[in-house]
């Protein structure tokens, strides 16, 4: 005569629920409050976004104020005068043909050329 063993499979589903509910319970009690960390102000992305206010003055500094144009130009001009060099000298007028430093650049192309 065979004997047939059958498993109860009611206990292990009950055991695996269990552990499942007390692990939610424990990440419950473990994890602070978001309305306290919003009010200590630890996570100040969130509460901007949350209130629509404007961003912190720390975001702001983060992007650099923007370049003088005529410095730049002018910065640009000294290198092709370093370089010394036809191929410099013609891409600085090429970038900027209606700058007076464009005029100065020919004359310094013309000097080469010689």
């Amino acid at each position: 005569m065979r004997r047939v063993f059958r498993i109860n499979r009611a206990p292990r589903a009950f055991t695996v629920s269990l552990a499942f509910t007390i692990s939610l319970l424990t990440v419950a009690v473990l994890l602070p409050d978001s309305g306290r960390l919003l009010q200590k102000g630890h996570l100040s992305m969130a509460k901007a976004i949350a209130s629509d206010a404007k961003p912190d003055k720390a975001t702001a500094k983060t992007m650099p104020p923007a370049r003088d144009p005529k410095r730049a130009v002018e910065e640009e001009y000294q290198i092709a005068r370093r370089l010394n060099t036809v191929q410099s000298l013609e891409l600085f007028i090429a970038r900027h043909p209606d700058d007076p430093l464009a005029a100065r650049a020919r004359a310094d192309l013309r000097s080469l050329s010689r």
